[in-house]
């Protein structure tokens, strides 16, 4: 909530800012502006012109400046507006991070959940350790589909038999590949590649409570990964913001006009 309300802030500035620049190209065009003549003191000479000295020297980069760091741009041209990019861009890593640590956090949850609960009735197929193998995130995502993953094949020697039961994964897969594929051997072919096998085998069967605890924390994990997709599309409109806004303010210049008097415009050229 912050990092929106941050940029919200961030948005705000970049309309006044656009505001301010069209009021200046409305008074070169006829409007009357205030001058500050050759007379006038240094200090409101500079808050026209801008920083001077080294500042001044690298005003041409500081659209690129933002697009890389926000907020840097904004220091180089002298706009207090910059703490504001800065401040989106912390937050906004910070929120980041805090996110990808919850997505791991919940991820070593769910996967030890199904190796402790819906997995160790199969430990057996994969040896005395009983160290089963780890799946992708796809693979989780049938525990939490299917409450049971179903017999890779019916028959424990001889050709595969597989599982007829619609309700398990396996049986689904099944049933969906016979309808699909041109032939049943080019079926049974597909489902040996697809089907689950022994060592990732699952059941929920007796535990819907804990299988409802899974679900939870599938949903958390997939709340806290849309969350860091959000985060980053933040801090990318932040760093487009900012260079958006450094080179409108790179655009106002200072020009000299007839009878010393100086004013402020803008020109489309760059």
């Amino acid at each position: 909530m912050c990092v929106r309300a941050l940029l919200t802030s961030v948005l705000l500035i970049g309309s006044a800012g656009a505001l301010s620049a069209q009021s200046v190209a409305g008074m070169r065009a006829g409007v009357p502006l205030r001058v500050v003549r050759d007379s006038d003191s240094t200090i409101s000479r500079e808050l026209i012109q801008g920083p001077s000295g080294k500042r001044a020297s690298l005003r041409p980069f500081a659209p690129l400046a933002s697009l890389v760091v926000p907020g840097s741009g904004q220091f180089i041209l002298g706009k207090d507006r910059f703490v504001g990019f800065l401040a989106v861009e912390v937050l906004g890593w910070w929120q980041y991070s805090k996110n990808v640590r919850e997505r791991a956090s919940q991820e070593r949850a769910y996967k030890d959940y199904a190796r402790r609960i819906a997995r160790e009735p199969f430990s057996s197929v994969v040896g005395p350790s009983g160290s089963l193998p780890d799946g992708d995130w796809e693979y989780y995502e049938w525990i939490r589909d299917f409450q049971d993953s179903g017999p890779f094949s019916l028959s424990v020697t001889g050709p595969t038999r597989p599982d007829t039961n619609p309700a398990t994964f396996n049986g689904n897969r099944w049933n969906i590949l016979k309808s699909t594929q041109p032939t049943l051997e080019a079926a049974l072919a597909a489902y040996e590649q697809q089907a689950i096998r022994p060592e990732f085998q699952w059941s929920w069967a007796n535990r819907q409570l804990q299988y409802d605890i899974y679900i939870r924390t599938t949903d958390l994990r997939n709340d806290a990964h849309r969350a860091a997709i959000k985060d980053l599309l933040v801090i990318g409109a932040n760093h487009f913001l900012s260079m958006i806004d450094a080179f409108a303010a790179f655009r106002l210049q200072v020009r000299a006009e007839n009878a010393g008097v100086t004013s402020v415009g803008a020109t489309m050229r760059w």
